[in-house]
C-alpha cells in the first residue's frame, strides 16, 4: 500500500501545478484584464488616452494568443500588463491630460515591469 500513496503524491505533485496556469490565466486575462479594458473603452479612453489604449488591446490579444497555444505564464503576463495599461488610459482620461503628457511612474510606461 505505501507505493501506491507515493505514487498519488507523484502524481498530485505533477497535475495540481499544471492546473494552476490555466485558473490563474482565467482569474488575471478572461476577467480582470477583460473587464479594465472594457471599462476604459466605456469611458472613452480610445480617444482620450489612445496610446495607452492601443497598447491595453494589443496586450489583451496577445494574452489570448499565448493562452490559445497553452503558454499560460506568459498569457498572464501580457494579461497584467493590458489591465496595468487600461488602468492608466481610465487615469489618462480622468484626468484629461493631452496623450503626449506623462502620468508620475518610477520610470516605466504602462504595461512594462
Amino acid at each position: 500500500m505505501p507505493k501506491i500513496d507515493c505514487l498519488w503524491a507523484f502524481a498530485l505533485g505533477i497535475v495540481v501545478p499544471l492546473g494552476c496556469g490555466p485558473v490563474e490565466y482565467l482569474s488575471r486575462v478572461s476577467s480582470r484584464a477583460a473587464s479594465a479594458l472594457a471599462q476604459a473603452q466605456r469611458e472613452g479612453a480610445e480617444q482620450k488616452a489612445p496610446y495607452e489604449y492601443a497598447k491595453a488591446v494589443e496586450y489583451y490579444h496577445q494574452a489570448r494568443a499565448d493562452a490559445a497555444h497553452s503558454y499560460y505564464q506568459t498569457a498572464i503576463d501580457w494579461g497584467r500588463r493590458s489591465e496595468d495599461c487600461s488602468r492608466r488610459a481610465m487615469a489618462r482620461v480622468k484626468q484629461h491630460q493631452p496623450a503626449g503628457a506623462t502620468l508620475p511612474r518610477e520610470h516605466t510606461t504602462c504595461g512594462e515591469p
